[in-house]
């Protein structure tokens, strides 16, 4: 990897400390930092932070409105950094999150013209990575043309684990308690009642399952301390019995800008990132 284009593109400051230590700024920076061909050996880039200007605009436009701004000109990432990836992950495990994908433009030729670059957004949704837009021939403005993609696709699944996290929570001590027919007819339960509610995305379930965190135990980011709760939600201690979080949605809330949480949140106990975490988890034994 190129080093030198990791250093200029570091964060500083505040925002350096809250983000992870290998993470690249490419909004705001100056033109020049901004990678237009991937590092070697890289296959994209995961979003863990993304932010847009006012000037970005809402991004459902009515009649009347105003004509949205022109991103080729005009700075609507406030905020876009990540962390170069060396392959994709297993999208099953990744459910939630996005990547930028740097191509040589047009036919894919090696040797295109340099300063240009096709852009792709990728999801992992549903156990597959999905490719949500793509833009042909870009130059180094743009994190600020794909700045609102990046944002709105984060949010929504996002909010999709989150709905489906409360979800299970709520659901699960009336699955137990209904007969086994019953639960199955409304959808509460799974086999049987009183088994297990169904994953939410973005949940450490499977961590748990595989021993990597323990229910109860607490995670750490930029000042801020989770509690583990069965099914692999998060606590962040409001004292309230269902305002449960899953790993983004909570870093979100907290960070104030669209986040990756896999990418902050730390186990306390040895400072693991939870990152490294679900890598292990998806490596073969």
């Amino acid at each position: 990897m190129n080093r030198d284009l990791v250093t200029r593109t570091r964060p500083s400051d505040d925002l350096g400390r809250a983000l992870p230590p290998e993470a690249v700024l490419l909004a705001p920076a100056p033109p020049q930092a901004v990678p237009i061909r991937p590092p070697a050996g890289v296959w994209g880039l995961v979003v863990v932070a993304v932010r847009t200007t006012p000037a970005a605009g809402a991004p459902v436009r009515f009649v009347g409105d105003p004509p949205a701004p022109d991103p080729a000109h005009t700075d609507t990432a406030a905020l876009l950094a990540g962390v170069w990836l060396p392959a994709p992950p297993p999208a099953d495990l990744h459910d939630g999150d996005v990547v930028v994908r740097l191509h040589p433009p047009g036919n894919g030729d090696p040797d295109g013209d340099p300063a240009v670059a096709d852009v792709e957004i990728l999801a992992a949704t549903h156990g597959e990575w999905t490719t949500v837009r793509r833009w042909r021939s870009v130059g180094a403005r743009w994190p600020h043309q794909v700045a609102m993609s990046v944002l709105v696709h984060m949010r929504f699944l996002a909010d999709a684990a989150l709905n489906d996290a409360h979800w299970a929570t709520l659901t699960g001590p009336i699955a137990a308690a209904m007969p086994a027919w019953f639960s199955r007819e409304l959808g509460l339960a799974g086999e049987s009642a009183g088994s297990a509610p169904r994953r939410a995305p973005d949940a450490l379930a499977a961590l748990i399952e595989a021993g990597l965190i323990e229910v109860g135990e607490q995670l750490v980011w930029g000042g801020h301390t989770a509690t583990v709760r069965a099914g692999g939600v998060l606590h962040d201690g409001g004292g309230h019995e269902f305002a449960v979080a899953t790993v983004t949605s909570l870093a979100t809330h907290l960070a104030g800008y669209t986040a990756n949480g896999w990418h902050l949140w730390h186990r306390a106990r040895d400072h693991r990132p939870l990152s490294a975490l679900r890598t292990e988890l998806g490596t073969p034994q």
